[in-house]
Formats: C-alpha cells, sequence, structure tokens
C-alpha cells in the first residue's frame, strides 16, 4: 500500500507565477525527498493552499509532471510517484535529438556513444563477472544464429552493448545506454543491409568478448573503439544505399 509522504511546506507564489515555477518546486520535493515508486502527492487543493494558486495552475504543474514520468494520476489513488523507466529516458532523448530535424543527428549521437562505449569496455574488462561473461557469450552465440533475421539481429546487437555496460557495475553506464537503445536500434537496422555487416558485428563483439573475459582492458577498449568506426562506416553506407532507393 502506497505510504502517505508527510505534508510538505512549499512557498507560497505570487499570482503571476506561472505554472513552470510549481513544476519545478514539486520536481525539487520528489528529488530531494527520495520519493519512490508508489508514493503519493498531497491532494490537489492541498497543494494549492500552499502555493497560493489556483488549482488550474495544479493540474497544469501535475499535466507537465506527468508529462515527464515522474508521477501519474489516477480517480482511486490521486498524484504517486511513477518509477522512471529507460523507456521514457530514452523518448526524450530522440525528441531532443529530432528536435527541428526531419532526422536524428547520428553524427552527436557517435560522439556520445564513442566516449561514453571505449570507456565503458575497459571497465567492464577489470570488473566482470563469471555472469557477465556468460551473458556475453550467450549473446554472441545467438547474433551468430540470427544473423539472417534483420529485426532479430539488430536487437541482439544492441542487447551485446548493454551487456557490456551491465559489466561495469555502474548503474549509470546501463541507463545512458539504454536511453540510445531506439536511436541504436535505428542504426543497426538501416546498416544491416551493408554487405558484410553481420558478419563485421559478430567478430567485433566476439574480439570485444574476449578482451573482457581475459581482463584486458586496453585490448577491450582498442577494439570497442575500432568495432564504433566500422559501424559508423556501415550506418553511413547502408544511409546512402536507403537514399539513393527512395
Amino acid at each position: 500500500m502506497p505510504i502517505q509522504t508527510p505534508t510538505p511546506q512549499f512557498q507560497a507564489l505570487p499570482r503571476n507565477t506561472l505554472a513552470e515555477q510549481v513544476t519545478e518546486q514539486l520536481e525539487d520535493f520528489i528529488v530531494s525527498q527520495h520519493l519512490q515508486a508508489g508514493d503519493r502527492l498531497p491532494s490537489e487543493r492541498e497543494l494549492a493552499k500552499q502555493f497560493g494558486v489556483s488549482r488550474t495552475v495544479v493540474r497544469e504543474a501535475v499535466r507537465a509532471l506527468q508529462a515527464r514520468s515522474m508521477v501519474e494520476v489516477s480517480s482511486g489513488s490521486g498524484t504517486v510517484v511513477r518509477d522512471v523507466s529507460t523507456q521514457s529516458v530514452s523518448k526524450s532523448f530522440s525528441m531532443l535529438l529530432r528536435q527541428g530535424r526531419p532526422h536524428v543527428d547520428y553524427g552527436l549521437v557517435s560522439e556520445v556513444r564513442r566516449l561514453l562505449e571505449v570507456e565503458m569496455s575497459g571497465l567492464a574488462a577489470a570488473r566482470r563477472t563469471a555472469d557477465d561473461l556468460e551473458k556475453l557469450q550467450e549473446i554472441v552465440h545467438t547474433m551468430d544464429e540470427m544473423q539472417r533475421d534483420r529485426e532479430s539481429f539488430a536487437r541482439i546487437d544492441v542487447e551485446f552493448h548493454v551487456a557490456v555496460a551491465a559489466a561495469t557495475h555502474n548503474n549509470l553506464f546501463v541507463v545512458m545506454l539504454e536511453s540510445l537503445a531506439d536511436i541504436m536500434l535505428e542504426v543497426r537496422l538501416t546498416g544491416y543491409e551493408t554487405p558484410g555487416a553481420a558478419t563485421h558485428a559478430i567478430d567485433y563483439h566476439t574480439r570485444i568478448y574476449e578482451a573482457v573475459r581475459d581482463q584486458d582492458v586496453e585490448a577491450a577498449r582498442r577494439v570497442m573503439s575500432e568495432h564504433l568506426d566500422m559501424s559508423e562506416h556501415i550506418f553511413r553506407e547502408g544511409l546512402a544505399r536507403q537514399q539513393s532507393a527512395e
């Protein structure tokens, strides 16, 4: 059963304050009080009284928090904190990268992935456990079996990179990489038809797995860097093929 959180003491706001300021105070309250999924916020009436604003302003603020996937509203439970998923973060990343553009700027994604994944691979080599190695090896074997299925191969390819992130035992790497998962999947699907794409992916993933297995930090970093170079080349070629076919 959700725990009723203590009534917070918010600062009263002037009449001309925008709903965004109410949103910011509520967001700060959720974070600073370490509220968990299922914890209930004060009622709409209580919040309006605390802030010194109309209930309409409070509703706008709550809707903004809903849009950020921080809370959900139900008739039986009121406004409760929700669990922030990597899926919601992924959607936010995709929207940000598409803003004002017809397509994602993959150059930006490539820069971020290079900074993340090269370092991540070295940490995975230094910190991996037997369970991590088993997971990585299983994925490499599955990739070999799925290389003729475009959708399945692309998804298992992304799963390998997330498994390397998990092997660092730093959950922030997993969250950041999973937040790019949808975009990474698009990259894989676009490059799939490029001759040799699947073979290259399996080869590099095998070599990354072996470096992580052997706890060879420098080799893991080097091979991941080479893999990202090749992946970008394959993606660009696949994109050119798509555009020429349109």
